[in-house]
């Protein structure tokens, strides 16, 4: 099977109303699975997209460009297009005026894009922590390396994230890039995770 999402036409139809100019680019999906032994329950899920880019006279890579992923449906659709339209959007708000208008279709291309990024990721890296009184957490690290298109926006609330922070919701075809992360990749494949704040929803998976 062709490890390529392929998107209901109706889908596509739906999203040309409120959408930015968006040109096809390569990119890395970051998922970080964390999981406690204690106070909590399944595991949080979160996503993350990171950037590579060249600097323009030296062969190598610059420190990558991460930002928000929303591959779970937990925001009203105003929000996104609102981010698809280029404006800034507040995903975590709801007010008497939150809609759930989305796409025809568009929980079940977030369920296959989610899938498709499992299915295809690479671990790069296992964080550990200990506490007193028994305390211990778990993240693991994965990249899965694409080809797709995002609408991406500013940040306008300040809930989980920090105001003016990039975020970015999936748009169209997704296909899976092979041996993209190459050892001159390493600046991503090496980057100390440890201290980054990757929260950025409260899903977790139930068990």
């Amino acid at each position: 099977m062709k490890n390529t999402i392929n998107i209901i036409f109706l889908l596509l139809i739906s999203f040309s109303g409120f959408t930015q100019n968006l040109t096809e680019k390569e990119f890395v999906i970051l998922t970080f699975e964390m999981d406690r032994n204690k106070d909590s329950h399944g595991t949080f899920i979160y996503y993350w997209i990171a950037e590579l880019e060249k600097y323009e006279k030296v062969d190598e890579y610059k420190e990558p460009k991460i930002y928000s992923l929303f591959l779970h449906e937990f925001y009203g659709s105003e929000q996104l297009e609102s981010c698809c339209l280029g404006k800034v959007s507040y995903p975590y708000t709801m007010t008497t005026a939150t809609e759930f208008k989305f796409p025809e279709n568009y929980t079940e291309y977030l369920t296959e894009l989610r899938e498709l990024v499992k299915n295809n990721r690479q671990k790069i890296q296992v964080i550990k922590k200990e506490w007193k009184d028994g305390y211990k957490e778990k993240v693991t690290v994965y990249a899965t390396a694409v080809r797709g298109k995002l609408c991406e926006c500013e940040f306008g609330g300040n809930t989980y994230l920090t105001k003016g922070d990039r975020i970015s919701f999936p748009k169209g075809n997704y296909e899976i890039i092979k041996n993209y992360l190459t050892k001159e990749k390493r600046i991503l494949l090496f980057k100390d995770f440890s201290d980054f704040e990757f929260a950025n929803t409260d899903y977790r998976t139930g068990k």
